[in-house]
Formats: C-alpha cells, structure tokens, sequence
C-alpha cells in the first residue's frame, strides 16, 4: 500500500497516538505520521475531527477515522491478511473491549492523577486509587491471556494495544514519583506481560524514551502551575463574612487545591454589596490538579451530594434554631433533634468513611467540607447551652472526624476561634430582641 493512502495525525508523546502506530505496525502497514505541534492543532486536525477536535486521526484513503480504539478496530476490520488484532470469539471480543475501555475510563485518570500528584496526602490517595486498578488489571491478565504471553493469547492483540499503550507513561510515572506500580511480588503477570510487550518488535520504537515522557510531564505540570500563578488576587474574588460557615467551605475548597491567592472581601451582615448581588460562585470543576473533592465513583459522588443536601436542610437549621432558644422544654426538644441527625451523620461517617480518616476517605472531600463548616457554630452552641453534641461514646466517629478535620492545614486558619461565634451569635441575639 502506498505511503500516501494511510497518514497519521498526532504526536509521539501521545499513548492515544501509540496504540495506532501499534497497530498498523502490528498488520505491516506504512503510513505517514503528521507530527502535531504540542499546544495547538493543525487545520488538518481540526477540519479531520470537527466533533472532538484532538489526535489521533487516521486518514485511509482521503477518508478520516478518529478516536484510538475506534481506529484500531478499523485497522483489524480493514486489512484482515495481517493477524487478527481482536479476538475471533464473541465473548473474548467483548471482554476485551470492556477491558480496554476499563483502562480509558479508569486506569488512565488514575495513573495522570497519581503523576500529577505533589501534596503528601495527594500522593497516598493516588497511589492507593491506581494500584486497586492495577490489581484488577493483573486478575484480567490471567483470565483473558490464559496463561499465555499476552492480553491476546500468543499474540499481542486489542486489550495490549488498549493498556500497553499506557506503559511509557507508567515508567515515567515511577520515576518521576520514585515508586515501583508493577512489581514481580505483587503483579507478577503484568511485569512480565509489561517486559515482553515494550520489548515487541512493533512495539519497541514506537514509544518515546522515558526520559523524554519525564521532562514532557513536568513542563505540562510546570505550565499549569504558571497558569494559575498567573492569575492575579484580582481575578479571584470570596465574598462573605468571617462567621459564616458557607464563606468557609469556599475558602477551604480553595485551600484544598492549593488555591490561596484570592481576595476575600467581607460582606456586612446587614447588608449585601452590588458585587455580592450580582455574582454566583463554583471549584472542583475548574481546579482539576488539585485532589478531587468529589468521589470518582458516580455511587459515591450521589452519596456525597445527598448527605451535603441533608446537612444543609435537616442538620443544620435545627442547630441553628439551638443557638437563642431560652424555654427549657423547647431546648431540650431541639437538643433531641440535634442528636438524633448527628445519629445519621455518625452512621454516614461509617459508611462513606470506609473506616477511613474522613468522609472523604483519606482526604478531606465534599461531605468533609459541607458538614465541616458548621464545626465552629457548632462548638459556640455547645458552649453557650454547656451541652456536648459530639462526645466520643455516642458518637466516637464523628468525635474523632471533628478534630481532625479542625486541624487540616486547609481548615484550621479558616473557621474563627469559637469565641468570636459565641460573641456574634450574643450581638445578633440582642439586635433581635431590641428590634
């Protein structure tokens, strides 16, 4: 086939790019590779993929293929005189696509995640998240190889091309993190499965030197860094008062990402600024280097979203009616009330936990935030009632959750000494009854 009929747009760095490269190395085809410039693409790329406009594009005869696993199943669809790149029986066909898109979907946002990682308590919850993938991939290894060298059985096939092409990210992510993800104890068939597919024949030139995945790492690391330094005090404003407890869960969602250059403006209680009136906040979304506050899980992450709502709408305003209640059997009522949500919460602790540090797991995450923003208050209504809604013999998870929570780097400088609430909550009290 000619050189002119098959050309490849994309770059080397890429391990999208790879598993087409792979492929057609893998069926003996030449092709032109179009080199992509790092930062922008081509008219070419653009006009090829107007739908996700990125790389990979295959361009077979004119006609262009996008998206790399897609591509590679033309490739085995198309040119059939080469070995198969699929398996022939139905049911390994599919596990082999459930487990290539296994590794699109989960393998590869853990393993960026894990080399992007540069907080300590980043660091342990990404390496915990990528070796649980790991582990799963070893367990695939074994069923779909069969005791054979490959994913493919004898040959290299779909779901090697799938992970494989995810392995000179992986060592440069063991260098650049000093940590072994692939060991001969712990993953014994994927070490060897690793050894012997990058030492391929239609394998070994097609991957970059790791060296050359290393320094490309740290210069998209190095300008995301620069993008954010980049944006002046200016461009992020909080608006809010020093007692309010939602004010705080933006400030420590923006500490949590290592945001700290914003500008915190104090609203008057009284009154609420043309600024405030107009503007709408939002974090996770937008500060994607940071550890992730919501659960990666789409069960976990509605989990999260359903006890922050009923923080919000159960816990909290009986709390907050706790505060300047003054008839016994009314406080007592309310006290009652108190305990019996902190009974749930404790129970959700339990459960979302996961007998870890926090809601969040390791790390502080949504419900963390949502519930943790009340501590103050909470602390000046124990105070002022002289009555102790935490204890550790009722309830001994959300106890220990508390003080650790309090003493979070991304928390502590936060929520305001209890003092300050007792003293709000004495001056609004009084305002009110004056009025």
């Amino acid at each position: 086939m000619a050189l002119r009929d098959v050309k490849v747009l994309g770059r080397a760095i890429s391990p999208f790019v790879n598993r087409v490269q792979i492929a057609l190395n893998l069926k003996s085809i030449n092709y032109e590779f179009l080199r992509e410039k790092f930062g922008s693409f081509s008219e070419l790329v653009l006009k090829s993929n107007p739908v996700h406009k990125k790389i990979p594009v295959m361009i077979h005869g004119g006609k262009p293929i996008c998206e790399s696993l897609i591509i590679v199943q033309y490739i085995d669809e198309t040119w059939t005189d080469g070995p198969s790149i699929l398996p022939s029986d139905p049911y390994d066909r599919a596990m082999a696509r459930f487990w290539a898109a296994y590794a699109d979907d989960k393998f590869w946002p853990t393993l960026r995640g894990f080399r992007n990682a540069e907080r300590e308590e980043a660091k342990v919850v990404a390496l915990e998240q990528v070796m649980e993938v790991i582990m799963l991939l070893e367990d695939a290894f074994a069923k779909c190889g069969k005791g054979k060298d490959f994913f493919g059985c004898d040959t290299i096939g779909y779901l090697d091309i799938a992970i494989g092409s995810f392995l000179g990210v992986m060592r440069a992510a063991e260098k650049m993190t000093d940590t072994k993800l692939i060991d001969k104890t712990k993953t014994p068939g994927l070490f060897s499965w690793a050894e012997r597919f990058g030492s391929n024949a239609i394998v070994k030139d097609v991957f970059p030197e790791t060296e050359t995945l290393v320094e490309h790492a740290k210069m998209i690391l190095a300008r995301a860094k620069a993008h954010f330094k980049s944006m002046a005090s200016s461009d992020i404003k909080v608006l809010g008062t020093v007692t309010c407890p939602y004010a705080h869960r933006v400030q420590i969602a923006f500490n949590l990402k290592s945001v700290d250059d914003y500008e915190f403006i104090e609203e008057k209680y009284e009154s609420k600024s043309e600024l405030l009136l107009k503007s709408n906040p939002y974090i996770d979304e937008a500060w994607t280097d940071g550890p992730s506050i919501l659960p990666s899980n789409p069960y976990d992450r509605a989990m999260a979203r359903f006890w922050a709502a009923y923080v919000d709408d159960k816990w909290w305003p009986v709390l907050f009616r706790l505060r300047n209640i003054e008839e016994e059997e009314a406080k007592a009522e309310a006290i009652e009330q108190v305990k019996e949500a902190n009974m749930l919460l404790e129970d959700a602790f339990v459960k979302r936990g996961k007998g870890k540090d926090f809601f969040g797991g390791d790390s502080i995450g949504y419900i963390d935030i949502a519930l943790g923003s009340f501590l103050g208050w909470l602390r000046a209504i124990e105070k002022m009632a002289d009555i102790k809604l935490l204890d550790k013999t009722k309830t001994p998870g959300l106890f220990g959750w508390a003080e650790r929570f309090g003493l979070n780097a991304a928390v502590k400088d936060v929520i305001p000494e209890t003092e300050k609430f007792v003293e709000f909550i004495k001056m609004r009290t009084a305002k009110a009854k004056s009025q």
